[in-house]
């Protein structure tokens, strides 16, 4: 158990480090021209969307992205409309991480990791130096994912955490807590879903179980903006208080028709609970962004109560 427990602690720093060097390898190239990118490419909501999930993507934290965002609009670089879009974009960005841990490449991690270094030694321009750096991030968080699936195993020895599971599957609102209070506490709801696809890998969490936990992740990821919004001006509280609103009433919405989801999961997905938890988080958030895009701004006007959001 405690070999087993010390290889759950090293997978999931694997993934937190490779997290943080993809980062910083994309975002020494991209990162510098995020803000202007936010700020020119946000005339229409559609732009605002596909800008924040593709910064988010390449920046790999929604985080990041949504505290960015409250600040410019802190600013006055951004009103709340376009912040709006730009926080929708970033839910879904996200869903690029959840995706890239759903496949089964584990065994690339290393040779990933060692050509990441041969193109960092072997680059003389900083581009591709920052190239080598984000291929080997890439190789820590498949190597990572391999690493805490395996660890997993011994959790099958432990049954009150099985009957937990079964209790999370029959009542899904309770798996919505635990995810939001879990991804809240760690700030990452990229480790959640590290976490949930080994689980679920091992047989320990059924796939409702997963989206369940998965769609509270959603809600707990909001607990960043809003610590970053401490302090700021009341139109940049709000923009806080718009990424909180639209996720929890997502996941409200879906909660009455739960079921249904997950079988629209599991149609679009392959028998594999990896490809299920993944395309679940993907899913929600496109569904979400499908049904508020179209009266974002009336969202916007019922969540600041109706008055001037300028302060």
């Amino acid at each position: 158990m405690a070999a087993s427990l010390c290889r759950l602690i090293a997978g999931i720093g694997l993934f937190i480090a490779g997290i943080r060097l993809l980062r910083a390898g994309l975002g020494r190239a991209a990162g510098r021209h995020a803000e202007g990118a936010l700020r020119g490419l946000t005339r229409t909501p559609f732009a605002a969307v596909v800008t924040g999930a593709v910064v988010t993507a390449v920046l790999q934290s929604s985080g990041a992205v949504t505290v960015m965002v409250v600040g410019l609009v802190d600013a006055g670089v951004l009103d709340l409309y376009r912040a709006f879009g730009v926080i929708m974009g970033a839910n879904l960005g996200t869903c690029v991480t959840a995706q890239m841990v759903s496949f089964r490449a584990e065994s690339l991690g290393v040779p990933a990791i060692c050509a990441g270094l041969a193109l960092y030694l072997a680059a003389r321009r900083r581009h591709r130096r920052d190239m080598g750096i984000a291929v080997g991030g890439l190789g820590c968080i498949l190597w990572g994912v391999g690493v805490t699936s395996s660890a997993m195993v011994w959790l099958a020895r432990a049954p009150w955490l099985v009957e937990a599971m079964v209790v999370l599957g029959q009542v899904p609102a309770l798996g919505v807590v635990a995810g939001a209070a879990f991804t809240g506490v760690i700030q990452s709801s990229s480790v959640v879903t590290v976490a949930l696809i080994g689980l679920a890998r091992q047989g320990l969490m059924d796939l409702g179980s997963a989206v369940a936990v998965a769609l509270g992740s959603n809600i707990g990821t909001c607990v960043t903006t809003l610590i970053a919004s401490v302090g700021a001006s009341r139109t940049a509280r709000r923009a806080a208080l718009l990424h909180l609103v639209f996720n929890v009433a997502g996941v409200v919405s879906v909660l009455p028709v739960f079921r249904a989801f997950v079988r629209l999961v599991e149609a679009v997905s392959s028998p594999d609970p990896g490809h299920g938890i993944a395309n679940a988080h993907t899913l929600f958030n496109m569904l979400s962004i499908v049904v508020v895009l179209p009266w974002h701004r009336r969202f916007v006007d019922i969540v600041r109560g109706g008055r001037s959001w300028t302060s």
